[in-house]
């Protein structure tokens, strides 16, 4: 779209009507206007509509806040939200690639939001530029944010073990491992590094590796270090003794293997050869008579 048609007035983009009800989302072009307008929040010389763009979408979300409060029901709430998530897509994108570094309560509140829906990947994003750039949680969030990531993710993959329903997959490895890879640099709580060593290592004793389940043995010992009552004395336990196991079947296979015998000169052809000369011999013998 031209420069100039991103330009338009606010009164010349049809108007989020500020609802969800019965489905109703952003048109393309409204989703378009507001990625441009994302992205001009923070140029030198930023214009009143900017701001005004901005001022929308916070008027917006706190529409979607008020709606979530006068839910009781955290599964209705996460279905609200997942409806909801979409039409703030093209203010995210906008912020991200504009990289302004401007503390944003849409952007840090969509990224919370992104995690209770489940989309991982997409808070993980928002979350390194949220890190980047030390920007602010909104002031209800009593957390840093590396806690705050933590907690959201963790907790969720732990309670999915502890429910031990074969059928809800665990959060996946990758993941976590992005998770730990945002948030090692940062200054946590020991409870909340703890936290994080217990879900990676959760989820690495699903592995059928061996290696696999040594790194979990050593992040639940980590875990344990940072913080007594983490709850993984009985799986150090349990999965030391699995590995003990492992190591000495591994090793009682290798000294009972059985070598193959060495090769001999058949004995049907010794036998052969002894017939023919004995029937020789006896030949000779009656001849000489």
């Amino acid at each position: 779209m031209p420069r100039a048609a991103a330009n338009k007035s606010l009164d010349e983009v049809p108007e989020y009507t500020g609802t969800v009800r019965g489905g109703m989302m952003l048109t393309p072009a409204q989703e378009h206007w507001q990625k441009v307008m994302a992205s001009r929040r923070g140029e030198e010389g930023m214009t009143s509509e900017a701001l005004t763009a901005y001022e929308q979408v916070l008027h917006r979300l706190r529409f979607d806040q008020a709606r979530l409060s006068d839910l009781q029901s955290t599964e209705r709430k996460i279905d609200y939200k997942r409806t909801v998530l979409e039409s703030y897509d093209g203010w995210i994108e906008g912020v991200l690639g504009s990289d302004t570094g401007l503390a944003d309560e849409v952007l840090t509140t969509v990224m919370i939001w992104q995690m209770d829906v489940g989309h991982y990947d997409r808070a993980l994003t928002t979350a390194d530029y949220v890190i980047r750039h030390n920007l602010p949680l909104p002031d209800r969030y009593r957390r840093t944010v590396g806690s705050l990531l933590v907690d959201e993710i963790c907790d969720k993959a732990l309670t999915i073990f502890s429910a031990g329903d074969a059928t809800v997959d665990p959060v996946p490895l990758a993941i976590l491992e992005r998770l730990a890879e945002l948030v090692t640099p940062l200054d946590m709580p020991s409870q909340v590094e703890a936290k994080l060593f217990k879900t990676l290592a959760y989820t690495l004793r699903l592995s059928p590796e061996r290696e696999d389940k040594a790194r979990a043995l050593s992040l639940m010992q980590q875990a344990l270090l940072r913080f007594v009552n983490i709850g993984v004395k009985k799986d150090i336990e349990a999965l030391t003794r699995e590995l003990k196991k492992t190591a000495e079947g591994d090793s009682a296979s290798s000294d009972n293997t059985v070598m193959p015998p060495p090769k001999t000169t058949p004995a049907t052809a010794g036998k052969k050869a002894d017939k023919s000369k004995t029937r020789t011999t006896a030949v000779k013998a009656k001849s000489s008579r």
